[in-house]
C-alpha cells in the first residue's frame, strides 16, 4: 500500500537519492539541498510530498504556491516530481500528482504548471494523460 504524506526532515536522505535519479548528470550539493529542504519545510507556500511504501520513500513531489499575474491569483508550480526507477508504472506518480493538485486547490490555485526537459518523453506522456498541455518553452541561464 502507498501512503502519500507531507515530508519531514527525516525524509531528506531518501529524497536526495530520488533527486539523484531525477537529475543523473547533475552534480548535487548535498549541503545546499539540505538547507533548501529544511527551509521550505516550514513554508505555507511550499508542499513537499512523499510517497511511502513499507516505510520506504519511493516518490517525491514538490509544489510551490504563489500569487501570479499570469495566474490571475494563486498559481501552483510542480518544481520536482520523481518516483523511484524500480517502482515506476505502479501508479505512484499519479497518486502524488493527485494529492498535489488537491493541495493546490485547497490553497486557492486556479492552475498548476510545471516544466519538463525535452528528453523526458515518458514524463510528457504522463502529464498529458493527467490533463496537462505543453504550452510554452522554458528559458534559463546561470548568473
Amino acid at each position: 500500500m502507498i501512503e502519500i504524506r507531507e515530508c519531514a526532515w527525516g525524509d531528506f536522505e531518501p529524497v536526495l537519492e530520488l533527486l539523484r535519479q531525477l537529475w543523473p548528470g547533475r552534480e548535487l550539493d548535498r549541503e545546499a539541498l539540505a538547507d533548501v529542504f529544511r527551509h521550505n519545510l516550514g513554508l505555507a507556500s511550499q508542499h513537499y510530498l512523499c510517497a511511502v511504501s513499507g516505510g520506504e520513500v519511493v516518490g517525491f513531489c514538490s509544489l510551490s504556491v504563489r500569487k501570479s499575474l499570469w495566474g490571475q491569483g494563486f498559481l501552483g508550480y510542480l518544481d520536482e516530481m520523481v518516483v523511484d526507477e524500480k517502482r515506476r508504472g505502479e501508479g505512484i506518480g499519479g497518486r502524488l500528482l493527485e494529492r498535489a493538485l488537491e493541495l493546490a486547490k485547497e490553497d486557492g490555485c486556479r492552475r498548476v504548471e510545471l516544466d519538463s526537459a525535452f528528453h523526458r518523453e515518458d514524463a510528457h506522456r504522463f502529464y498529458e494523460s493527467h490533463g496537462f498541455e505543453g504550452v510554452c518553452q522554458l528559458f534559463g541561464r546561470e548568473i
